[in-house]
């Protein structure tokens, strides 16, 4: 364990934009600074405002034992929030009539013909989480080199955990499999190939990739600890579809940008439509909240899309207010960061 004591200035990121000269909010710089150096040695911030800047910048150390520092080029594992891209997916091939939400998974992924299930597990069942598939994390024979059709081809042979459509129950097997699906429907080779022509390409992401960092040396270094005891913490994989995209805040600065000036769907209203269970019932989890596609959906005073990422060194939180417009993306290189009061307070700062 290395004990780190610091206080970086944020490296932040000019942007072309003449109104955008320089996206940086003080109050938020001293949000971060308070924060990096506990549970986490680096932190990126990207915050906007209907898909533009606000604040753009990096914190603390990508690497402890080289001092480099964060900057919004530098490559984070988004986790979990990779979830909320193949669903982008699965709902651009939906809108473009390949299959639909009610489409048996085994009209694209045969191995599921034969699962045990009193119906056909479907699309939908993958994209809201209620598909009953077990956790292939459980798997003895899962490893680093574990591909998508091996965790699929093993699921089919697992007795399921519940009956589709009756529970929701958060599930990387569905999403692993749904990545599949949609690397199926396009007749692709990979997930990787899918999000590469209709996203990345299509918002100028260019240092984005999947199931790896396009560029290593870019790549932050995961740690875990807490009080500012480190030790390095990493566990690469190649499966796709619940993890592994590997992004900077200047191309998520860009995805942003490219939800808001319809580049990527005519109306992303439809990324937030919450499922329902097989009864009819909206889904709620054990927070009361639902799900749509990848993006957790909350209602109150303002509503909310807040999907998080969890994995050995790292830790991301998107969230985006569909209310007010403001998006808080938080990229830490420690698994053990909280983000969530972090969001609150920069959220906070946005609004004064």
């Amino acid at each position: 364990m290395r004990r780190l004591s610091l206080v970086l200035a944020p490296v932040a990121l000019c942007l072309a934009a003449p109104a955008l000269a320089d996206p940086n909010l003080p109050a938020i710089d001293t949000i971060a600074e308070a924060f990096v150096g506990d549970t986490t040695p680096g932190l990126g911030v990207l915050v906007l405002q209907e898909g533009e800047v606000l604040h753009i910048a990096g914190y603390g150390f990508a690497n402890i034992d080289d001092e480099t520092p964060v900057t919004p080029d530098s490559i984070f594992d988004l986790a979990s929030v990779s979830k909320q891209m193949t669903a982008l997916a699965a709902r651009m091939q939906i809108e473009e009539g390949l299959y639909d939400e009610d489409t048996p998974v085994s009209d694209l992924l045969p191995a599921f013909a034969d699962i045990d299930s009193p119906r056909p597990i479907t699309v939908g069942d993958l994209i809201h989480h209620l598909s009953g598939l077990t956790d292939y994390l459980s798997w003895d024979d899962y490893g680093a080199d574990t591909t998508n059709d091996d965790v699929v081809n093993w699921l089919t042979e697992q007795p399921l955990d519940h009956d589709p459509g009756t529970r929701f129950d958060y599930s990387n097997s569905g999403y692993l499999t749904l990545g599949s699906v949609v690397a199926a429907a396009d007749k692709a080779d990979s997930l990787h190939d899918v999000l590469q022509t209709r996203v990345w390409d299509v918002a100028g992401m260019n240092d984005t990739a999947l199931p790896a960092p396009i560029d290593p040396d870019r790549r932050v270094t995961g740690y875990d600890g807490t009080g500012g005891d480190f030790s390095e913490s990493m566990d690469p994989n190649i499966v796709e579809g619940d993890g592994n995209v590997f992004s900077t805040l200047t191309d998520l600065a860009a995805y942003e940008a490219a939800f808001w000036d319809g580049s990527l769907l005519d109306d992303s209203a439809s990324l937030y439509i919450n499922g329902a269970y097989d009864n009819g019932s909206p889904i709620a989890d054990d927070s009361d909240e639902g799900y749509a596609y990848g993006w957790s959906v909350t209602k109150g005073e303002a509503d909310y899309a807040p999907p998080t990422g969890s994995w050995m060194g790292t830790s991301t939180l998107y969230s985006r207010n569909l209310t007010t417009g403001v998006t808080v993306i938080l990229l830490a290189n420690g698994e053990a960061a909280d983000l969530w009061e972090v969001q609150g307070d920069i959220e906070a700062a946005v609004a004064e």
